[in-house]
């Protein structure tokens, strides 16, 4: 009887055992840059959160393996265990329920975008709602359940357009006052089209977004989760995650947020 019980006890954590380092972490991912992307089809993935996935799994004498894929097909293969880790996770109750997730590691959060004419106005979003200013969202993206519901207050205003980039033509047109965007994923995309000058953030952090790692449950066990995470302070204090900022981070984001080193999940 003991043996089976030994035999059983194997088998049930056996997919946790070799999730530590047994096997390179299977990474879901989409082309999402500046925080993972590649430049051309074929080539390796880099960015600001694969970097710090990376340094994290060097100080635990680990390796990566990314896997493509759409982020909702994403969320359902760490769910199922099919994928190890996600990158770039806001936490939810239901994603808590199929994952661990690490602590923080992103200093960005959404701004409130506008033309550079506009750059020197203290507005919130409440106020800048409030005075009748058109807003442009990107649709199907989570602002936080704050801001959802703020916009939901003003749905005559609020234009939410499935790509980020249709934002900035209606911007510099006059069809709409601003838009929200990611800290880091807007700059990036308007220094790809050489719209840094012309579209700026305020100053004002609309919403802070912690982003982490999500890693599945079906492989993960909570000591590990404990180990990645001390693995993550240690990186996060490097050299290397602060060139990661100067990199990646426009100057003006960086004093918004500093990643905090509490787990959640």
């Amino acid at each position: 009887m003991m043996m089976r019980l030994c035999a059983l006890m194997l088998l049930l954590t056996g997919n946790l055992a070799w999730g530590a380092c047994d096997h390179p972490w299977r990474v879901g991912y989409d082309n999402w840059p500046p925080y993972h992307y590649y430049l051309k089809p074929g080539e390796s993935v880099q960015g600001f959160a694969a970097a710090v996935l990376q340094g994290t799994a060097r100080q635990m004498g680990c390796s990566v393996q990314f896997v493509e894929r759409p982020w909702k097909r994403t969320l359902q293969l760490v769910a199922s265990g099919d994928l190890d880790m996600a990158m770039e996770a806001a936490f939810t109750d239901e994603r808590a329920r199929y994952a661990y997730f690490s602590a923080a590691y992103n200093p960005g959060g959404t701004l409130l975008w506008v033309k550079a004419s506009d750059r020197h106005s203290d507005s919130t979003l409440s106020r800048w709602l409030e005075q009748g200013r058109r807003l442009g969202t990107t649709r199907d993206f989570f602002y936080g359940d704050a801001v959802m519901s703020e916009l939901a207050r003003y749905p005559g205003l609020v234009s939410p357009l499935v790509s980020e980039q249709q934002n900035y033509g209606k911007l510099l047109r006059g069809r709409i006052d601003g838009f929200l965007g990611d800290a880091l994923a807007t700059h990036w995309g308007l220094q790809q089209q050489g719209l840094t000058q012309q579209i700026v953030p305020l100053a004002t952090r609309v919403s802070a977004m912690p982003s982490h790692f999500m890693l599945s449950r079906k492989h993960f066990a909570p000591a590990f989760v404990t180990d990645f995470n001390a693995a993550l302070a240690a990186f996060l204090r490097s050299a290397e995650y602060d060139a990661l900022l100067r990199r990646y981070a426009p100057a003006v984001i960086h004093p918004l947020s500093t990643p905090s080193p509490a787990a959640q999940g």
